[in-house]
């Protein structure tokens, strides 16, 4: 890759085919608490418990340009020795690195101001604040409804397989009643990243995926 602007479709399938993934899981989960199983005199009651009229302010943290050239740089230089084959160096990237890297794509242009990424120790935490304006419910206005919540992620590359999997999640708040985070926790997100052929062939050049002392740690297979 040349260009991070403009990556062809198997560039970034961690970052934004992960992120992609949640905001997936987060409508389900808010179809599932609006509708799936309550009655609809009480959808009114569960639409005031588990979302705001307002979007939850995310921290910001700006990269001075010329370190996010530099960082775009080391993002690209990876993906070429990648696709040559070639013996890459680890890509290590915190969470600020991240978040600049996801903001800078104009793959999560519409979102830019809805999520957060952090790594702590060897865990992922993600926030989103997701309009609802846009989801269709027979009979509900969800028009100025905000889903805001919090999650703890965990991710790890087995048998070329990436497993991306909520440990926590709060919605507003609030913790997720546990009946729903018995099916969450064996949801892998990276399902439907790696349903496309471009992106499970680019996720079996990597040797492992480790989230370690705050860092992602991305090891590419020696060449052959």
């Amino acid at each position: 890759m040349n260009n991070i602007e403009n990556p062809p479709k198997k560039r970034g399938c961690f970052f934004y085919g992960c992120i992609t993934s949640l905001v997936l899981l987060v409508i389900v989960l808010v179809v599932g608490f609006l509708g799936v199983r309550f009655a609809l005199h009480k959808i009114d009651a569960m639409v005031a418990q588990y979302t705001d009229t307002q979007a939850m302010v995310m921290p910001k943290e700006e990269m001075p340009a010329a370190e996010l050239e530099k960082l775009k740089a080391r993002f690209a230089a990876f993906q070429v020795a990648l696709d040559a084959h070639s013996n890459a160096v680890p890509l290590i990237l915190t969470g600020p690195e991240i978040n600049a890297l996801l903001r800078s794509s104009p793959n999560m242009k519409a979102m830019h101001d809805s999520f957060y990424v952090a790594v702590e120790g060897d865990q992922i935490k993600g926030q989103l604040s997701l309009p609802l304006s846009q989801i269709k419910f027979p009979l509900v206005d969800l028009n100025g409804r905000y889903l805001n919540g919090a999650a703890v992620f965990k991710a790890v590359l087995t048998n070329d397989q990436l497993w991306v999997t909520i440990q926590q999640l709060e919605v507003k708040g609030k913790p997720v009643p546990e009946q729903f985070m018995t099916q969450f926790r064996n949801k892998n997100l990276a399902e439907d990243a790696q349903n496309n052929p471009t992106n499970s062939a680019a996720i079996r050049n990597f040797e492992s995926i480790e989230i370690k002392d705050g860092k992602v740690i991305i090891t590419p297979k020696p060449a052959q």
